[in-house]
């Protein structure tokens, strides 16, 4: 077995460059090409761009086909949009260059319900080429989707599932505390809602496509309602902003997905600069019912580096093929008809 996993950067932004620092620390893995289109850090040294002192003579370069045909690597690291329809051609390329894909497209975390004709083209590109995609993060990725799908597990009957997050944006990034409206007036968020400059979170519809898929549920309908503005009650002081009162401190949003008529899957996201006891919490009605709560809640920044960091060998590990984390990690409940549940191949 070779001594260190070759690593390509696609997309060296904020949570890129998280990723490349921690790789570069950790024994096993190397950097063998870093991808980006901000004129700024192209043929710069990557050790430069994340802060390493050192040069790791590696340089961000623009040149997607050229690094990717010429470059031996096992897998890429993909961190660049939310969105499949922007992803999928730089998903390909990889693809077609013969390398693994572990990627933060949130859309890519469970594509097959909202986009079936890419799902099937990147998963056929993959088994052509013998690689394994996989869409991930902490959300979606872990904790509304993959969290509630193992902790259904124990359960013989389960009526409903409820994930909620109730994140403290003060101290993250500033480009993330003004995609959830922080320090805006309430008529420019509903602006920026029509104009959708803030989109509130994006996975929603992925997380519960993928939680019902698990169990073996039909779903009938996911609804996303639009986010709404949490207003501050008292003026606020965030790492870069100060809120005043009335002014927005952040958002809240709200989908659910229907089976037989009733809202089996709920997940409310509520993120904003006045929350003073975060936490994520699982709650799963059944037989028996379970409820789970991190007190203090995962830090989206770090949870998502982590996340991607960890499931590389699994990735590596894995069948070929457009993968989601419900088959990385498949303990779950097995509800209804369990034929649904088994290969084809192991039935009589």
């Amino acid at each position: 077995m070779r001594d260190q996993v070759r690593v390509v950067l696609y997309g060296v932004g904020a949570i890129g460059r998280m990723v490349a620092q921690h790789l570069l620390r950790r024994k096993g893995y190397i950097i063998v090409g870093a991808i980006d289109i901000d004129k700024e850090i192209i043929g710069r040294d990557l050790g430069n761009v994340v802060g390493i002192k050192a040069t790791i003579g590696v340089e961000v370069t623009d040149m997607v086909d050229d690094l990717l045909g010429s470059v031996k690597a096992d897998v890429v690291i993909h961190a660049t949009s939310s969105y499949l329809k922007d992803t999928y051609p730089q998903i390909m390329r990889c693809i077609n260059a013969g390398l693994n894909v572990v990627s933060t497209c949130e859309e890519l975390s469970y594509p097959w319900l909202k986009y079936p004709e890419l799902a099937s083209k990147i998963d056929r590109a993959a088994l052509e080429k013998d690689v394994t995609v996989l869409g991930t993060g902490i959300n979606p990725g872990f904790l509304m989707d993959t969290l509630p799908i193992v902790l259904t597990a124990p359960c013989l009957r389960i009526d409903s599932v409820k994930v909620t997050r109730m994140m403290y944006s003060g101290d993250r990034r500033i480009s993330y505390q003004k995609k959830i409206g922080t320090g805006l007036s309430k008529k420019e968020f509903e602006e920026k809602i029509k104009t959708k400059e803030i989109t509130g979170h994006v996975g929603f519809f992925e997380s519960i496509a993928q939680v019902a898929s698990a169990l073996g549920w039909s779903i009938e309908e996911i609804v996303e309602l639009p986010p709404e503005p949490v207003i501050a009650e008292r003026e606020l002081k965030t790492t870069y902003l100060i809120v005043k009162p009335g002014q927005v401190a952040g958002l809240r949003s709200i989908a659910y997905g229907v089976v037989n008529g009733k809202k089996v899957i709920t997940l409310e996201f509520i993120s904003h600069a006045g929350i003073e006891e975060p936490y994520d919490e699982v709650i799963i009605e059944g037989e028996p019912t379970i409820k789970e709560r991190i007190i203090g809640g995962i830090h989206g920044d770090i949870g998502t580096v982590a996340m991607i960091i960890n499931i590389i060998p699994k990735v590596l590990a894995a069948r070929p093929g457009l993968l989601t984390m419900k088959d990385i990690i498949s303990i779950s409940a097995s509800l209804g008809d369990v034929r649904i549940h088994l290969p084809r191949a192991r039935l009589y």
